[in-house]
């Protein structure tokens, strides 16, 4: 609990204070930054320009910071600042044994990506030139944690921003490792390396025609044409992951498998869906198909191909699909639609109380249901129940406004908060029950007496009867 606090309190402070390049918000505005940095790789480093790259890699980042100089880089009152430094000298009780933490941050940490990204900050001031005149070509500093590139047309140049960097991270107790990192070059080959990956995807440029060259601001033509598509190494650990989630289930039933693995596949799909990768998405679901085809054989070794295709897969909408006779399908990549990355405009931050921005940029968001992005947009970001904006942590639900579910057509359908959704349920529960027509009272108990008995005679009866049944129990003679 030590850690969540200073987490809530430090990062409006340190986004106020850094805010575009300080990339702390919630988990779910994660998606914004590493878009934005991939965005600002095409739009502001390579889109016009094929340039050198200093492919980076630090480390280990979080073990090597000084506590001393990330305190100074804290944005905050002094009893916070006294707490995190408590914090972070506390130590570490691993099995038993009692290691002191005199630098670092401990990963794992609920706050320790936060101090790291604190840190960190102010690389990109270090680059730059003092005295820079109009025009003169800076060297482009992109950053996402500690995963970070440069970028420059000159090579003389990149090195130079390499050293300062050098000199910069030695500051703060940090230092590059100088195994992993390279230079590379966007579009011709440098030391055998072309190209770049960063944060999953890889970066490259490609020399073509005239006819799919990319053109500059002014219409001509470029000469070359940029690629951003998933790197294979990110291609390669989802493959397997999938394929170690199958192994597991080998025995476990259809509808199992296809729970197990349709979120793995819809977030992983969702991630690249922003670059080029419908070729990337086709390949993974013929990957994902045979994968399928040895799990089915492995459960049924005595059969034939013919039976186990048509057991496990079906029709649907003209195409083989791998689903249950009740209808669960296993989702395919290829199901999820490019959508381009839309950049954060201007200097617009999630702790600035732009409700009305940051409701409506909620249908761009990579985890959004393309239906409700499509009410977000029809509703201009607000309830039709409430009439509030929506925002980020909110729950959201899809309601029928005829109450005919299988009526799906948009002009049927709106977005709601979840307790909207309820309310709203509440209250057309009660009118219904308000219109019903009064039941038929209940026959009095004179009308369902039997024959020849008035009331009185027959709790008379009753009496007797229940109190022969009492001395019966009582003598223990069972009344069946």
């Amino acid at each position: 609990m030590i850690s969540v606090s200073p987490l809530r309190l430090l990062s409006p402070i340190q986004a106020s204070a850094y805010y575009p390049l300080f990339p702390v918000v919630p988990s779910k505005q994660a998606h914004f930054f590493w878009g934005w940095a991939i965005s600002i790789v095409h739009q502001h480093g390579i889109r016009y320009k094929p340039k050198y790259v200093l492919d980076a890699d630090l480390k280990a980042c979080f073990d090597n910071i000084d506590q001393k100089a990330l305190l100074n880089k804290l944005h905050t009152y002094a009893a916070m600042k006294q707490a995190v430094n408590g914090w972070l000298k506390a130590g570490v009780l691993e099995e038993g044994v009692f290691a002191p933490t005199e630098a670092g941050t401990p990963q794992g940490g609920t706050i320790s990506p936060l101090l790291a990204n604190v840190a960190l900050q102010g690389m990109e001031e270090a680059i730059l030139s003092q005295r820079n005149r109009k025009h003169v070509e800076q060297p482009i500093l992109i950053r996402y944690a500690d995963d970070f590139i440069v970028l420059h047309s000159d090579l003389k140049k990149l090195k130079e921003a390499e050293q300062k960097l050098v000199i910069w991270l030695a500051e703060i107790g940090l230092f590059m490792n100088q195994k992993k990192t390279r230079i590379t070059h966007t579009l011709t080959p440098y030391e055998g390396n072309v190209g770049f990956d960063f944060l999953g995807f890889t970066v490259r440029q490609f020399p073509v025609g005239k006819t799919h060259s990319g053109k500059n601001t002014y219409g001509k033509p470029l000469g070359f044409k940029t690629i951003i598509k998933p790197s294979k190494e990110a291609i390669k650990r989802h493959i397997l992951a999938l394929n170690h989630r199958m192994k597991k289930l080998r025995s476990a039933p259809q509808w199992k498998l296809i729970k197990e693995l349709n979120p793995m596949i819809w977030a992983w799909s969702n991630y690249h869906r922003t670059v080029v990768s419908s070729s990337v998405f086709s390949t993974c679901d013929r990957h994902v198909w045979f994968q399928l085809q040895s799990w089915a054989r492995r459960r049924h070794a005595r059969k034939k191909s013919s039976w186990i295709d048509a057991k496990y897969w079906k029709q649907v909408d003209g195409r083989d699909t791998f689903c249950t006779p009740l209808g669960a399908q296993l989702r395919l990549h290829r199901d999820t639609a490019i959508q381009r990355h839309e950049k954060v405009r201007g200097t617009a931050s999630p702790y600035d109380g732009n409700l009305l921005y940051w409701s409506q940029r909620l249908k761009a968001h990579p985890l959004m249901h393309a239906k409700k992005a499509k009410l977000l947009h029809k509703q201009q970001g607000k309830c039709r129940w409430c009439g509030l904006l929506f925002r980020e942590e909110d729950m959201l639900e899809i309601d029928h406004i005829d109450h005919d579910h299988s009526n799906n057509t948009l002009s049927n359908l709106m977005l709601l908060h979840l307790h909207c959704h309820d309310e709203r349920h509440s209250k057309l529960t009660k009118t219904i029950m308000e219109q019903r027509t009064p039941r038929k009272p209940k026959r009095k108990s004179e009308d369902i007496l039997p024959d020849g008995y008035t009331q009185e005679e027959w709790d008379a009866e009753m009496a007797v009867i229940k109190e022969r049944i009492r001395k019966l129990e009582q003598e223990g003679i069972p009344i069946k």
